[in-house]
């Protein structure tokens, strides 16, 4: 496509210094959350609206952006899921002050709680073998994009579904060997290959 045919939001994407726009907003996700505390312990007296309505804009046209860059779609996807744990939060702490349940020190204690709980799963097999798919799953669809030239809208449970069917399936035809998949190009077209693990000597 060239430049003369790209929208104008289109252009404002291929300005954009994603890694950068990352950065930032993994910045704005502390402060709001340090903001939101203050709030929440009495030393501001108003929550930071303003800052919180940047950060869901600032999410909102990211997620919009052409990655190209499998790296950066999971680094942004990771950020969105923090704010997402921390905007459940927030909005439970506001709710509970309203009703006038709330209880200082509650909500730190939540949020460390949660943390340390996704940092042990994160340590285990099965954490391991979620953020794999992941990382797959980012890969294929970057490389979607880049073949096609256009966004993809692909649902991430449905690809882990029918690669764990896959999975199942060519183990049952290579008893007791290990599968691993990778995206790869072949005749202008973008799939996911199964192979077999070599098994180390």
């Amino acid at each position: 496509m060239s430049e003369q045919n790209k929208t104008l939001e289109e252009r404002a994407h291929g300005r954009m210094d994603l890694r950068g726009e990352l950065a930032q907003l993994d910045g704005m996700i502390a402060d709001l959350k340090v903001q939101f505390e203050q709030y929440f312990s009495g030393l501001a007296p108003f929550p930071p609206d303003k800052l919180h309505a940047e950060v869901k804009r600032t999410i909102r046209t990211l997620l919009s952006a052409p990655f190209k860059n499998s790296e950066m779609s999971f680094r942004l996807r990771t950020l969105e899921n923090r704010y997402r744990t921390y905007n459940t939060y927030f909005e439970r702490v506001l709710r509970q002050r309203e009703e006038g349940s709330y209880k200082r020190d509650v909500f730190k204690a939540d949020i460390r709680e949660r943390h340390a709980v996704e940092d042990r799963h994160a340590q285990t097999a099965q954490g391991v073998a979620e953020k794999g798919m992941q990382t797959l799953f980012n890969s294929y669809k970057a490389a979607l994009e880049k073949q096609t030239g256009m966004p993809q809208n692909i649902d991430f449970k449905a690809f882990q579904k029918s690669l764990l069917a896959r999975a199942k399936d060519f183990k049952a035809k290579n008893a007791g060997k290990k599968v691993t998949f990778k995206v790869v190009l072949k005749n202008g077209k973008v799939t996911v290959q199964a192979h077999v693990k070599p098994e180390k000597s």
